[in-house]
């Protein structure tokens, strides 16, 4: 199943990603180059020591009488069946297993001719030292492996075939092929982690910012139904609109009404202070006392009793 067509990023679209969030892969790709020139300076390369040896058939008695007493069974069965046989010999778990107590970075390989009763051990290792150390003890065991094998099955040691070493251990090289690899896994692990990274923020980010575009045009929209608090309203929805406020009161605002505003609200003000006040409401059988008025010619007492 293919993807979308919108999900499909090639090198292009990544690289135009990667020039966008700058800020993201500049640092990343920095780091990338010094592990990677950390990496070539830190790693040294291995010490490699390739041996050959021969296998050497016996040598044949002058004495007719006696040439036919030699019996080898596997001059008969040719020497590369020897070769092939002393090669597995010698990679057997017990020997693997003492050369990695002795010299634990050490490896080795042998390989045989086709045509020749040739071996190629080819070894391995850290330093010089020990890659002297690990030749001369699969050498060694690969004749003991040749040794025995011919005596299982009772020759003697002058009708054996014996081994011979072609080469005097001279053949000391440092290959770069370590450090090679070395330099690219780190590289390579950089670049992807670099691509990877931008990929990730840049969908952070993005989501991010539509998280907040979505919160600003909800805030800026009229009403909106939020949730109310645990406890405040029993989850019943609460309406959340905006309010405009009145301005505040200034100097300014009132020095900028007319002067018939000012008499308006001065006559306003007057007839509300002027306005009397409502009488109360007596009840039904209330007794109404007035006063009497003397009448003309009527004689009468002031305060104090006397008449008038």
């Amino acid at each position: 199943m293919q993807p979308a067509e919108g999900n499909r990023m090639d090198f292009w679209d990544l690289t135009k990603l990667m020039v966008r969030r700058w800020y993201i892969s500049v640092p990343l790709l920095l780091a990338t180059f010094a592990g990677t020139g950390y990496t070539a300076i830190a790693v040294e390369p291995d010490y490699a020591i390739t041996a050959y040896v021969q296998l050497i058939p016996p040598a044949a008695s002058s004495d007719p009488d006696q040439a036919t007493r030699i019996q080898n069974p596997w001059l008969a069965l040719g020497m590369t069946s020897l070769n092939n046989a002393a090669m597995v010999a010698t990679q057997d778990q017990t020997f693997l297993d003492a050369l990695k107590k002795k010299d634990d970075s050490a490896s080795f390989e042998i390989t045989i001719g086709e045509r020749n009763p040739v071996a190629t051990i080819a070894v391995v290792a850290p330093t010089q030292q020990e890659v002297e150390s690990a030749t001369a003890l699969v050498t060694s065991h690969y004749d003991e492996s040749v040794r025995s094998l011919q005596a299982q099955y009772g020759v003697k040691p002058a009708e054996m075939i014996t081994v011979f070493r072609l080469d005097k251990g001279e053949n000391i090289k440092r290959p770069g092929g370590k450090v090679k690899r070395a330099v690219i896994a780190v590289f390579a692990i950089g670049l992807l982690m670099t691509g990877g990274l931008t990929i990730l923020i840049d969908a952070l980010l993005r989501r991010r910012h539509r998280r907040d575009a979505t919160t600003t045009a909800s805030a800026s929209d009229g009403p909106d139904f939020v949730a109310a608090p645990s406890g405040a309203t029993n989850g019943a929805p609460v309406v959340r609109q905006r309010v405009s406020a009145d301005p505040p009161y200034s100097e300014d605002s009132e020095r900028t009404r007319p002067l018939g505003q000012y008499a308006l609200d001065g006559a306003r003000k007057a007839d509300r202070d002027a306005k009397p006040a409502a009488a109360p409401r007596l009840p039904p059988d209330a007794t109404i006392v007035l006063p009497r008025m003397p009448r003309a010619g009527e004689g009468g007492t002031n305060q104090r009793g006397r008449r008038n």
